[in-house]
Order: C-alpha cells, then sequence, then structure tokens
C-alpha cells in the first residue's frame, strides 16, 4: 500500500477561531515501507493519522491512498476503502465486548462481505479469522 499526503491542512473550531492541528502537512510513505508518527501531545499526531486514514476530511490538501485520491470519495466509499486497504488500530479499541477475538474479525469479513454465516464463505471467513 501506499500513502500520500500533500500540503494537507486541517484546524478545528476553537470558540470564535480556528485551531490548526495540521499546516501544511507531507507525507510520502512507498509500498512496502514503514512510517512512525511521533512527537509530543499536542503536536498533530492524532489528526494526521485521522486524516491519513479518511476519517476526518481536511481543509485543504490532497490524501491519496494506493493511487486513489480520496478527497471526491463519498463516506461509503472512504469505508470500504479503510476495509479493504488500512488497517487501524484506534487507542481505545472499538470491540464487542460479548464477542471473542475470533469472532470479531468473522464479523468484519462478513461486514466486508468475504464471508457469511453459513456455507463456504462462512468456512472461508472462520479459516482467514484462525490465520
Amino acid at each position: 500500500m501506499t500513502l500520500f499526503l500533500e500540503e494537507v491542512t486541517l484546524t478545528y473550531a476553537d470558540g470564535a477561531g480556528r485551531l490548526t492541528a495540521l499546516d501544511s502537512v507531507g507525507l510520502d510513505v512507498p509500498a512496502g515501507t514503514m512510517a512512525a508518527v511521533i512527537g509530543p501531545s499536542g503536536s498533530g499526531k492524532s489528526s494526521l493519522l485521522a486524516v491519513a486514514a479518511t476519517l476526518v476530511t481536511p481543509d485543504r490538501g490532497r490524501v491519496v491512498v494506493d493511487g486513489v485520491e480520496t478527497g471526491a470519495l463519498s463516506r461509503a466509499e472512504k469505508a470500504e476503502l479503510r476495509r479493504q486497504r488500512l488497517g487501524i488500530v484506534f487507542q481505545q479499541p472499538n470491540l464487542l465486548a460479548s464477542l471473542t477475538a475470533l469472532e470479531q474479525l468473522e464479523l468484519m469479513a462478513h461486514v466486508d462481505g468475504r464471508g457469511g454465516r453459513r456455507g463456504r464463505r462462512g468456512a472461508q471467513a472462520r479459516e482467514r479469522a484462525r490465520e
């Protein structure tokens, strides 16, 4: 997967004004490489990751994931891109407490259309989750 951000600016409402979280940020992560985002509290790490993961739309700039410019994508298309191309691990896990880890993975395969509850697709989802 490739990730490219160009001149990304993100602001948040702050009373009558705006607070700048990201100011013309650029990032290029070629396929097969890893990147770490480090810095002090309040430096924009979470904001950068939220923009890169298409969870937040920047005020300006471009975000390109695997050659797909995300700015014109609908919410549904962004959600599909996240399911297919991105792995997100949140600081606070968004898991269903009543499900095991295996069941969580099976559920995501089902949501993504790669596994049903019964039959061959369900078996494939279970096998993939076990792996």
